[in-house]
């Protein structure tokens, strides 16, 4: 189903899979083919709710078998 653009007003959304790249700390998050909403006419994108919350479930999980480690800067 395509839908009116929020940010234009005049192109229609559409399906797509498009790179998401975003500062995550220091570091350059770059997600391949995640599923958005992108406008024909202004190329707004709007990602998809549920990808982008799996996607910031595995950047704040913990790996398997990971510890944490602990710095005593007075030592």
């Amino acid at each position: 189903m395509m839908n009116l653009c929020p940010s234009c007003r005049i192109g229609r959304l559409g399906k797509r899979s498009m790179a998401y790249i975003e500062w995550h700390g220091r570091n350059l998050l770059i997600a391949n083919r995640m599923p958005a909403h992108v406008c024909d006419v202004c190329g707004e994108r709007i990602y998809d709710d549920n990808a982008l919350e799996n996607l910031q479930r595995l950047l704040w999980s913990k790996p398997p078998g990971a510890t944490t480690a602990i710095l005593n800067r007075n030592s």
